[in-house]
């Protein structure tokens, strides 16, 4: 019996040694590998959405400088956040494509945010958000569709609602409150500028700030810290390559040099090759296949 006790004790001990090492595992690579890749991927999605960000404002006079600074303050928000710098940078992008200022594009990213928080929505559900809310500025106003996923995103109820009538009250748009807010839509109103303005006011409204900054869960805490250490990282990479010009100059010079090295190789390649086809290489191979398949052709008709 205490044989049997002594096995099952050392078998106990053997599998929580197995979990507590399996665990540091997972910690050492969600704090140590995992940030280093994802620093990477958020630099260069850094790099892209700049060049996008430089094509929709290039008429507006913006300069690589601003955007670089309106990413570094939209990089600053989401460390102290549970968003993702990489979805805002992305969600930028989209923005100024749909004709939004730069300024005004920071805003709507960090109005969604602070939405999102003050809604208790996911950062996945934020970041379609972004997309959905382009979609609609893009288009003039929001449609029934775009509130459906306003919704879906936990963040068309009462707090949203009354931020956008505010806004259109301020700017002397009439809503019919005797319908409901969902069937008030269909008559227009919710216009892009309305939906940007309501947008910035809660980009810049304090408290809902600090709603996106407070951490409410294990899963957001681990999520926070792995952003700052990615964002760390982001800039370590930044610092290496460089900013977009500069970074642009690198990628760009080493492609032409490996091209240069590679296309001259396979150059003498393929004029060996026509030469060795104009002389009649080619003829006399697909002859001695001929030959050889002729032979085989007799002995098994032999046979």
């Amino acid at each position: 019996r205490f044989s049997n006790l002594g096995v099952i004790g050392a078998t106990v001990l053997m599998n929580l040694t197995n979990s507590a090492v399996n665990a540091g595992k997972r910690i050492a690579n969600a704090f140590i590998l995992e940030p280093i890749t994802d620093g990477f991927g958020e630099y260069e999605q850094k790099m892209k959405s700049i060049a996008t960000i430089r094509a929709n404002t290039a008429s507006k006079g913006v300069t690589e400088k601003q955007i670089t600074a309106a990413l570094n303050e939209l990089n600053d928000y989401s460390d102290k956040t549970i968003y993702n710098f990489a979805q805002m940078t992305d969600g930028i992008g989209k923005f100024t494509a749909a004709g939004l200022g730069l300024k005004e594009s920071v805003s709507a990213i960090k109005g969604i945010a602070n939405l999102g928080a003050a809604s208790g929505s996911s950062p996945q559900q934020v970041a379609t958000m972004y997309w959905q809310m382009s979609q609609a500025l893009a288009a003039g106003k929001v449609s029934l569709q775009d509130w459906n996923s306003v919704v879906n995103a936990g963040m068309g109820g009462e707090l949203f609602q009354n931020e956008l009538k505010k806004t259109a009250k301020e700017m002397g748009v009439f809503v019919d409150e005797n319908k409901s807010f969902r069937d008030s839509i269909s008559d227009g109103w919710l216009t892009s500028e309305i939906l940007a303005k309501t947008f910035e006011r809660i980009g810049n409204d304090k408290n809902m700030e600090k709603a996106a900054t407070q951490i409410k869960t294990f899963s957001d805490l681990i999520g926070n810290m792995k952003e700052v250490v990615g964002s760390g990282w982001a800039q370590t990479f930044e610092h290496l390559f460089g900013g977009s010009e500069a970074s642009t100059k690198l990628w760009t010079g080493i492609s032409k040099a490996f091209e240069n090295v590679v296309g001259k190789s396979a150059k003498a390649r393929n004029d060996m090759l026509k030469q060795w086809k104009e002389l009649g290489g080619r003829d006399d191979i697909i002859k001695g296949f001929s030959n050889i398949f002729g032979s085989l052709g007799k002995v098994f008709s032999s046979v």
